[in-house]
């Protein structure tokens, strides 16, 4: 409690001592220069205001500046695997293919641990989890796709597309047209 007390007291005069004031003092101006009156203080007195010239119309009015044009948002060519993670991908569509979904999975993992940050890998493993019925798991690799994918459209479309597969599967079907919808839109032309 006393060291509480007494940081707030330290703080306090602190903030009291760096202190500037904003506003100038001046004594009190007397007729004659007599002394001032006890319990008579300093007078404070606000900076003049500054204007132009006089013409004895109105002020001008402030007219606010255009607000720029919106700019394109950048394009970034869209993501590729590497040889190494491209062939580990291709051993688990196999896999996939063949049933073999914890197969699918450890490949999967293999590629992940090569390109961490590819969303290309993420939307593979939302597709092998859309297989295994874990939809929103599904969903979760979709939106991570998406996070990773911010100027890539045909990237994020294929995101969009993974979400709205898992967002029908479980029933959620307005939320997956709203998906759906989007990935057509960024879909390249």
């Amino acid at each position: 409690m006393r060291f509480t007390s007494a940081c707030l007291c330290l703080c306090l005069l602190v903030l009291v001592g760096c202190r500037a004031a904003p506003f100038k003092t001046e004594p009190p101006a007397s007729p004659g220069g007599a002394p001032q009156a006890p319990g008579e203080g300093p007078v404070v007195t606000t900076p003049p205001v500054v204007s132009g010239p006089s013409t004895g119309a109105e002020p001008p009015i402030d007219v606010p500046m255009p607000l720029p044009l919106p700019r394109e948002r950048p394009r970034a060519p869209p993501a590729t695997l590497s040889p190494a993670s491209k062939a580990l991908v291709s051993q688990a569509q196999g896999q996939r293919r063949r049933g073999d979904l914890p197969g699918a999975s450890v490949s999967l993992d293999r590629a992940l641990r090569i390109e961490p940050s590819n969303p290309l890998l993420w939307i593979e493993i939302g597709r092998l989890r859309m297989d295994q019925g874990n939809f929103q798991q599904a969903e979760g690799m979709g939106r991570k796709a998406l996070s990773m994918s911010i100027a890539d459209d045909a990237t994020q479309s294929q995101a969009w597309q993974l979400i709205a597969d898992s967002l029908r599967a479980r029933g959620k079907n307005p939320q997956a047209e709203e998906a759906l919808a989007r990935a057509r839109e960024l879909q390249p032309l």
